[in-house]
């Protein structure tokens, strides 16, 4: 077997509150991407005034791969940089961070299209130049850099011959106080289910815009017959280890008399939102697909919440789809 890790996207300068010209994708078999992120970084006027490595993440509001128009994968940097790190172990990377002025960073988001990286077996198959397209939309530039720019690269497996890939995309509605169901997809098999909760991202207080929830396959419980989401918030931890991109909080000391110069730990830079309010649905623990939700022939799937608040929620069934 072989692959091929080459340039899509040269590093280019990504426009602020706009979308980039779609851009074509391999025609060979795809196991995944590397997204590439590089701003360049203002002096800090005062201490944690901004947070630019989070900044440059919530920047890129949406991202999308599309074959022949339909989302294979799609949804915000932050919520694809988790679903990345929890199901397949593709942490966000980083070969540089500095907390001073005119740094230049750079920053690489896996996109992954199979159950596993470099697997022949379990990635986007081959298809006709023109078919398989990458879009990206950013918001406002961050208060923390004066200059982004972005570069996509690809991992083709050349002589693959798959059987099945994934896909995601996001899935939003508004909970409730009390119950609510969020409807899933049914026809291919589910793995696992990533779920971000408005309130326990954004407040201090005990507020869940998912309370607790259930699993029914046509009102039959399914899996988590009755789980408290802010338990599967914490098991969320235990999927996916640690990275400093992905844990908000977390700073190092520094000498008081000489603040700014001292925060050289790239972990310093984040105080912001991170991994907070996510929770996953795992139905393949093993990753072997002994375990997966199937869904052929049901008439009804969802999740059931019972919502502290009415807020907007988001949630990604990572389906497996056949390659016919």
């Amino acid at each position: 077997m072989r692959y091929l890790h080459s340039i899509v996207q040269p590093n280019t300068d990504l426009v602020a509150s706009a979308s980039i010209t779609p851009v074509d994708l391999p025609v060979n078999p795809l196991s995944f991407l590397i997204l590439r992120i590089q701003i360049t970084r203002t002096a800090p006027a005062a201490l944690l005034t901004y947070d630019p490595i989070d900044d440059a993440i919530t920047q890129i509001t949406s991202l999308r791969i599309l074959h022949k128009g339909e989302q294979i994968i799609a949804g915000s940097l932050r919520d694809l940089m988790i679903l990345n790190a929890v199901y397949h172990g593709a942490f966000p990377g980083w070969d540089k961070a500095h907390p001073v002025g005119a740094a230049v960073d750079s920053l690489v988001f896996p996109l992954c299209l199979g159950r596993r990286k470099y697997d022949p077996e379990s990635c986007f198959p081959a298809t006709s130049r023109g078919n398989l397209r990458f879009e990206m939309d950013a918001g406002a530039d961050g208060a923390g850099y004066t200059d982004v720019n972005f570069s996509l690269e690809a991992v083709e497996l050349i002589e693959a011959t798959p059987k099945e890939h994934i896909k995601y995309v996001q899935q939003a509605r508004t909970s409730v106080i009390g119950q609510f169901d969020a409807p899933l997809p049914i026809g291919w098999p589910i793995l696992g289910i990533l779920m971000q909760d408005t309130n326990i991202q954004t407040l201090a207080d005990g507020t869940s815009s998912w309370g607790t929830i259930k699993l029914l396959k046509d009102n039959v419980e399914q899996y988590y017959p009755l789980s408290d989401y802010e338990t599967l918030c914490g098991m969320l931890r235990m999927f996916m280890g640690d990275s400093f991109i992905l844990n908000a909080g977390h700073v190092h000391k520094f000498v008081a008399a000489d603040a700014l110069a001292s925060m050289t730990d790239p972990a310093a830079t984040l105080i912001n939102t991170g991994a907070r309010g996510y929770a996953y649905l795992d139905f393949d623990p093993l990753h072997d697909a002994s375990y997966q939700l199937e869904t052929a022939g049901a008439a009804d799937l969802k999740i059931r919440g019972q919502g502290d608040a009415a807020t907007a929620v988001r949630y990604y069934p990572i389906e497996r789809v056949s390659v016919k």
